[in-house]
């Protein structure tokens, strides 16, 4: 006979959640000349989201550089047989991404990536929808996946002829949720330019957000 038998069950809480949060990502590649020019464009780039989000009555703080990188451009070379035999450096490569996050509000974005399409050369934009503080569905989310481990324990002891008896212990790693959905890429400054509010009357999906814990219960045999 098994002393203090066991059983480890795995919960998962699932949770559906609106959106409140709509982000647009501005990003950048360029190739330049030389160091400075490809320095101040990306200054210039910064210093016009300012502008755009001022000038729409929105804090310039918003705009966080997430990404600035300037790197030499590299040119593969070949020899008269396809065959390469080294690389040329030819300039410098910017590769920006600026990322702001507003109210879910399609005029304002609209507005956002015309004036986007207008000032900042070679933009492409991405606009998704996450949370502003995604905590608190967390937390439930933890709360459902002990409650389902437990349902799930509670059925197969039974099942079994059993009791489902004390809480023994509870596993948890953390896991970084996912709380970001895109919905929409323009692909150029021609492209932004020519929006419209209609064209980015998107209505954002519910984030599905998962988490799981591990949980071990004591089983009373009848």
């Amino acid at each position: 006979m098994i002393d203090n038998p066991t059983i480890s069950v795995q919960g998962k809480g699932a949770i559906h959640v609106v959106p409140d949060v709509m982000r647009i990502e501005v990003c950048v590649q360029s190739v330049f000349p030389d160091y400075q020019h490809a320095y101040a464009q990306a200054k210039d780039n910064s210093a016009w989201m300012v502008k755009i989000l001022e000038y729409n009555k929105k804090p310039g703080k918003l705009a966080k550089n997430i990404q600035f990188d300037i790197s030499d451009h590299l040119v593969t070379k070949y020899d008269a047989k396809g065959n390469i035999t080294g690389h040329l450096k030819q300039g410098f490569d910017l590769r920006q991404r600026i990322k702001i996050d507003l109210p879910v509000d399609n005029v304002l974005a609209n507005c956002i990536v015309k004036g986007i399409g207008k000032f900042i050369p070679d933009a492409q934009i991405e606009i998704g929808y996450s949370l502003q503080d995604p905590r608190p569905t967390q937390l439930k989310m933890l709360a459902r996946a002990v409650s389902d481990a437990k349902e799930k324990a509670t059925l197969m002891v039974e099942a079994a002829g059993c009791k489902l008896g004390a809480l023994i212990r509870i596993d948890y790693r953390y896991q970084d949720v996912h709380t970001y959905s895109q919905a929409r890429n323009i692909h150029s400054n021609s492209e932004a330019k020519a929006s419209t509010a209609d064209s980015l009357d998107i209505t954002p999906d519910d984030l599905v957000m998962t988490d799981t814990v591990d949980v071990v219960f004591a089983i009373i045999n009848l």
